[in-house]
């Protein structure tokens, strides 16, 4: 059973990321649970109960470009109906405005299982920050 978690979540998580390059929200967001808890890379600090389908909408009209999103380190673990995972991912595209974007975020997704199908009930999407000046550090040997 644990082997066939750790394939459908790799699933959903590849099938994230194919979205995001066809610009998809739709798909992007299915596998999102009506209750998801989003601690966003982008403020507000929290978000509860917003439709996560027109908040991927408004993020990819900000690029001219599907947006890249390598998944890197993906480390899954999961038992009878929750499941944890952390990974990096790489946000790559060329925005709007002819911006090149190309950085790394920290991921963590929490999932449960109702009715035999994963869903992200919280995700968590940060930077580390350089304690020396306050600033986000956004690019970098891995």
């Amino acid at each position: 059973m644990m082997a066939d978690s750790d394939r459908q979540i790799r699933e959903l998580l590849k099938t994230r990321t194919r979205a995001l390059g066809r610009r998809d929200a739709a798909t992007a967001a299915a596998d999102y649970d009506d209750d998801l808890v989003l601690y966003d890379v982008v403020g507000p600090f929290v978000r509860c109960g917003e439709d996560p389908t027109g908040r991927l909408e408004r993020w990819i009209a900000l690029y001219r470009t599907g947006i890249g999103h390598e998944i890197r380190d993906l480390e899954i673990t999961a038992g009878a109906d929750l499941a944890f995972c952390h990974f990096l991912v790489r946000i790559s595209g060329t925005m709007r405005d002819g911006t090149e974007v190309g950085m790394w975020v920290r991921a963590t997704s929490c999932l449960r299982r109702q009715g035999g199908a994963w869903t992200i009930v919280h995700e968590h999407a940060s930077v580390p920050f350089d304690a020396d000046t306050g600033h986000a550090v956004l690019r970098g040997e891995l």
